[in-house]
């Protein structure tokens, strides 16, 4: 139900538009209206589910000052928030109404940008076009070269640059003058311009040069690296191996970090040092404070000292740890200091003294391990013990993360809550917990013997098999004493344990549902239904190989 479908709850969970009426839904924007799908057209709605914009584009995008792109019969034009066409269908492209409130317009293959009343204001002939919501100009690109142009039409510079590259603003916009001077290449050098398109830094100054981040930039000369101003005067000298923002994901830190042989120093915004020269490794991540989430990083020094910097540039924990575990978006993590392990937050409080021999979690795992003196237990965030110091491990199960726990006590496994009461009693030599396709029960074995046991301790197969295959809702294949047979899920069997290989296609890959089984005997292949009736009582060789060769190489 409602696969493929949107609707909206509000915050009490009750529904407000129901599934199964809408293939896409945006939230509703700030004059109350909401971008719809159905029936494959596009049109805008209320909350109440009033027609604001009839059902009859073909696409239909968000409002920009007050216009929404729209396409109807494979052409776009412009409505207003009534649905009135104010720029008539005629555009081979989609666009929005920027920082000039200009939009880009093609037609005839060629680009240019027209205003909110469909004028023309730059001509439509032009390779390419550029704008953004951050700066009052805009580019276009002239045989293989752009210029500026201002919002009013009027052409800034001459076609000369190759390329014209914009600075991060946030993490929604780009600038090309707000955060510095604009970074522009001509004949494979760059250069810097400042807004009223002087070149400071001239063409080639510099072998090496990144965009502007909070006024200053990254540059290298003969394979040396330094940090300019917007001046163009060198704040930091040109005499590193390498100079970064650091960067995980598309997240790039304004702080810099500049590396010297084997060491680095973390800079802050301004490029003032935050760390002594002597970190050896940088991790970034984020902590939870009470109220959001924060960036920061994970430092070690030379001497192997680990401590955390805000990406702000404040230390916030000293370096005073052998090693600091990644909060992981939490507001406490592990930390070792003289050898043992303790639990700190991230203003390095001391919340779980350091007297453990080890710690380990998983991320999304409420709930610290610890050792000590080979026995495990956990608390939670704010130190309180969770589970007693009893087991020789303790591992969340995958579908119950915080609530219940694989433990092992005596070398043998089993299932608690987080009260510790035995959900599945600890008496098996191995007890599985995700498998990759696998089913939603335990694989559980005893006594050297294979079984099935569900998540909440009820036996399903018992252990009495040597292997046990899983892969479908209606039969399972087990081995015993070298032969194959199968069972369904309540254990009665279907093809007796007898024969030397049972084989069947994975509905998973078929997308059908079990039907067909091959079963050999006496060295030949026959098939039957799902009952163990036969079908076919002999199949070629040809047949088999063809379905299951790979499985059968060995044979």
């Amino acid at each position: 139900m409602g696969e493929n479908s949107w609707g909206f709850v509000n915050q009490n969970g009750d529904t407000i538009i129901q599934l199964n009426k809408y293939k896409f839904l945006n939230p509703i924007d700030e004059e109350g209206m909401i971008l719809a799908h159905s029936n494959g057209k596009s049109g805008y709605i209320n909350i109440k589910q009033d027609t604001l914009i009839p059902f009859i584009y073909d696409d239909l995008s968000v409002f920009s000052h007050g216009l929404a792109p729209a396409k109807k019969n494979g052409k776009y034009g412009y409505l207003d928030r009534k649905g009135k066409v104010v720029i008539p269908f005629k555009y081979e492209n989609e666009s929005h109404f920027y920082k000039c409130r200009l939009a880009s317009a093609k037609l005839g293959g060629k680009y240019g940008f027209i205003d909110q009343s469909g004028n023309e204001i730059i001509p439509i002939q032009f390779e390419k076009v550029r704008s953004n919501e951050i700066d009052s100009l805009v580019c276009a690109m002239k045989n293989g070269k752009w210029a500026f142009f201002s919002c009013s039409g009027k052409q800034l510079t001459d076609f000369k640059y190759d390329k014209i590259t914009e600075s991060y603003y946030d993490d929604r916009n780009y600038t090309y003058f707000l955060k510095g001077l604009c970074r522009v290449e001509k004949d494979s050098r760059v250069a810097y311009i400042d807004n009223e398109f002087n070149e400071i830094v001239p063409f080639g100054a510099y072998e090496v040069g990144e965009s502007f981040r909070n006024h200053l930039a990254i540059v290298a000369q003969n394979g040396k690296y330094g940090i300019i101003d917007t001046l163009g005067k060198t704040i930091v000298p040109l005499k590193y191996d390498f100079i970064e923002h650091p960067t995980e994901y598309s997240n790039e830190s304004n702080l810099f970090a500049i590396k010297k042989g084997q060491n680095i120093q973390l800079l802050d915004s301004n490029a003032n040092p935050i760390t002594d020269f002597d970190i050896k490794e940088l991790e970034w991540d984020s902590y939870k404070t009470e109220d959001s989430y924060q960036r920061y990083f994970v430092l070690t020094n030379s001497s192997g000292m680990a401590g955390t910097v805000s990406d702000k540039g404040f230390i916030e924990i000293p370096f005073e740890y052998q090693e600091i575990k990644p909060f992981d978006g939490n507001k406490v993590t592990y930390a070792k200091k003289n050898g043992k392990y303790g639990l700190i937050d991230y203003n390095g409080k001391v919340v779980i003294p350091f007297e453990f021999d080890d710690a380990y979690s998983q991320k999304f795992f409420k709930h610290y391990v610890f050792e000590k003196n080979n026995k495990v237990g956990t608390f939670d965030e704010n130190g309180n013990q969770i589970i007693s110091f009893s087991y020789e491990d303790i591992t969340p199960v995958f579908y119950d993360k915080n609530e219940r726990f694989i433990v092992q006590q005596k070398g043998l496994f089993g299932v608690i809550d987080i009260n510790e009461n035995i959900i599945i009693p600890i008496e098996y030599e191995e007890i599985s917990n995700w498998v990759e396709y696998g089913p939603k029960e335990h694989f559980v074995t005893k006594n050297g013997k294979k079984g099935l046991i569900s998540r909440d301790g009820e036996i399903v197969i018992p252990t009495q098999y040597d292997e046990i295959f899983v892969d479908n809702s209606k039969l399972i294949k087990v081995k015993k004493d070298g032969l194959y047979g199968t069972v369904d899920w309540n254990n009665k069997i279907i093809h007796p344990i007898k024969y030397e290989q049972i084989l069947w296609e994975w509905p998973y890959l078929t997308q059908e549902s079990l039907d067909t089984i091959y079963v050999k005997e006496n060295g030949k292949y026959f098939s039957t239904d799902t009952n163990g009736n036969v079908i076919d009582s002999k199949v070629s060789k040809k047949l088999i190989v063809e379905k299951f060769g790979y499985l059968l190489e060995n044979e």
